[in-house]
């Protein structure tokens, strides 16, 4: 017998409740947008999105595709384009939740709109507008649009599992669609989805044949023919092109993200460790409350006879979203790890709505008259509790002020040299080229070259390609695995050669390098004492001018981390060098930033104890990026 007796529901107020559902969250994300990519990926996405490049492992076509439709509204600058096109992917899956949490609380014999809608937006507005799912729809992502598809799926599951047993299985090919182009934007977060509709999937193979499952096996695979938009674009010869997927082989290096699968960002983490990281995560997110009123409304599922279908569906899809993210391992501050754990969100707001429909119904609402008022005004508060999410979450997911890439920018990339050639070390670094480089074109005449992404398929070649100079310095790189000094100075010789600092410089070439605005400068024929002095009052000028254009958007967690790190990394050369008094002041200055870093905190204290000028072995001071 079907969870939900079909009756015909006023069209005007599922529709009204649509649009509240979809309707505060986008009227958020629209006014807390900015018009400038943020850090991490941002910059890379919005890269692809412009020029339809081909992005880091797996690819994510249909995020550049998505985008890329975006680019054509006549609103503000192309970042900011991009970002809406994840603001409104993250409005209607809110939409979807909805739709989804609002099925679940009517099979818990909730039967009036008066409760059902009310108790659903409350959950999810509650969702919506966290800090978690706001973030990623405010600046050019995947998550937002991974959370969109993933919410279709789930609605269409959980619309099937509430009708059952019914001859229409539609649904399921939808759900599957959905899924297919999930797989097609970040899989691992879609494979994780899959256990949630394993039941149902057996469920219509017991009660319907092969047939069903063979429609929806073809709607699945037509949401994964995304894909052929990467061999498609990579042999048109994209200004980005990350692993270059023109083969066999080389597609299935993309698309399995094969460069991440040995990297571990807390290799060192048990499993326990890691788990309580994304249990503290999710408390962090959502009220404590919540998630009581979630293991209760999983309780009251469970206890249901047929709607302990539901229960699984939500409990699967919370359990696995963790345990992904836990095999991952959680990296505490990072948004994007945050975007791995929306489909858990979804299904805590959907248990916790279980629960209080449940409450509502042994209190009277589970019959199809008006409700009591007293049950109307508990619906009612449920649907503030939720709103009053938007309050606080939006200080800290707003960007609508942040403008910290563009400064960074301003003397990063349009302030160099003309001809430059730049060596990057950072990830954020090289997306942030690669992002103006399309979205305003910026100086083209600047040749990028991005370490970290040497090691992927056709990226060195591309680059001799396009500038044979650098063959002999890419060349020794890819022999040595660091860069060569007799290779940079031939190459400064003949044009303004810059590095970006950092500890995998070998402290041998510090005696070819410079300190300069944005980035160290090459001297060919070596630096003098005079070089290092005038370069390193150059920089500090750059770095004070540059704190004055950051203002309070200094206390952004991300423009902290390459504030902090580029303190480090001169301070580190600085000690190298000799130039102590340099040396502390990037050391306060990252102690400021970071006053429990303990290396900071040991080199501090090393340069306290030192005299004169003499250079200091910075070994015991070094850590990874």
């Amino acid at each position: 017998m079907a969870l939900i007796p079909k009756h015909p529901r006023d069209p005007s107020v599922s529709l009204i409740a649509y649009a509240l559902a979809v309707g505060v969250p986008f009227a958020a994300y629209l006014a807390t947008a900015s018009p400038h990519a943020y850090w991490l990926d941002s910059g890379e996405l919005a890269a692809a999105a412009v020029a339809l490049d081909i992005a880091h492992p797996p690819g994510h076509p249909l995020a550049a595709l998505v985008g890329h439709l975006f680019t054509f509204l006549p609103l503000g600058p192309l970042a900011l384009r991009i970002a809406l096109a994840q603001a409104l992917c993250g409005a209607v899956a809110a939409g979807f939740l909805f739709r989804a949490i609002d099925t679940t609380v009517r099979a818990m014999e909730v039967r009036h709109d008066r409760l059902s809608i009310p108790i659903a937006l409350g959950a999810t507005w509650s969702v919506a507008c966290s800090y978690a799912w706001w973030f990623q729809s405010v600046r050019p992502e995947v998550y937002a649009l991974q959370a969109l598809l993933l919410a279709i799926a789930i609605e269409r599951i959980v619309a099937l599992e509430a009708s059952w047993p019914t001859h229409d299985v539609r649904p399921l090919s939808v759900a599957a669609l959905a899924l297919g182009l999930a797989l097609a934007n970040h899989h691992f977060m879609a494979v994780m989805t899959l256990p949630a509709i394993a039941p149902t999937l057996a469920r219509v193979y017991r009660a319907r044949g092969p047939r069903s499952l063979v429609v929806a096996a073809g709607a699945l695979a037509a949401g994964l023919a995304a894909y052929v938009y990467l061999p498609v674009r990579s042999s048109t010869d994209p200004p980005v092109d990350l692993g270059h997927p023109t083969d066999l082989s080389r597609f299935f290096w993309v698309v399995s993200a094969r460069a991440y699968q040995h990297t571990n960002v807390l290799e060192d983490a048990g499993p326990i460790d890691r788990a309580i990281d994304v249990m503290i995560a999710i408390v962090e997110t959502v009220h404590p409350l919540l998630l009581v009123l979630a293991l209760a409304g999983l309780w009251a599922l469970l206890r249901a006879p047929g709607a302990r279908r539901l229960g699984w569906v939500w409990a699967a899809i919370v359990l696995f979203a963790c345990l992904g993210r836990t095999w991952l391992g959680h990296t505490a501050g990072n948004p994007d790890a945050l975007g791995y754990l929306l489909p858990a969100f979804m299904g805590i707001a959907a248990l916790a709505a279980a629960f209080v429909g449940a409450l509502m119904a042994q209190l009277g609402g589970g019959s199809a008259r008006a409700p009591r008022t007293m049950l109307t005004v508990l619906a009612l508060v449920t649907a503030a509790l939720g709103l009053a999410q938007l309050d606080q979450s939006r200080a800290h997911a707003s960007l609508a002020t942040f403008h910290a890439t563009d400064d960074f920018d301003d003397r990063r990339i349009r302030a160099l040299p003309p001809r430059a050639v730049v060596i990057a070390h950072l990830p954020q670094t090289v997306f942030r080229h690669w992002e103006l480089a399309q979205t305003e074109h910026a100086r083209p005449d600047v040749t990028l070259v991005p370490i970290p992404f040497l090691g992927y398929p056709g990226v060195v070649d591309h680059l001799v390609e396009r500038d044979p100079s650098l063959r002999e310095l890419l060349s020794g790189y890819l022999v040595d695995g660091e860069l060569r000094q007799p290779n940079l100075q031939s190459l400064a010789a003949s044009r303004p050669l810059l590095i970006e600092m950092d500890v995998r410089v070998p402290r041998a070439l510090y005696e070819t390098i410079v300190p300069g605005p944005g980035f160290y400068e090459v001297v060919d024929g070596g630096a003098t004492d005079a070089d290092v002095r005038g370069g390193a009052a150059r920089r500090a000028a750059s770095l004070e001018s540059l704190a004055r254009a950051l203002g309070p958007r200094q206390d952004d967690p991300e423009t902290r981390n390459q504030l902090l790190w580029a303190h480090y990394v001169d301070a580190l050369y600085y000690a190298q060098v000799g130039v102590l008094e340099r040396a502390r002041e990037s050391v306060s200055r990252a102690l400021a930033i970071q006053p429990e870093a303990l290396e900071l905190r040991a080199l501090s204290q090393r340069l306290a104890e030192a005299d004169g000028e003499t250079p200091i072995d910075v070994s015991d001071f070094t850590v990874g990026p």
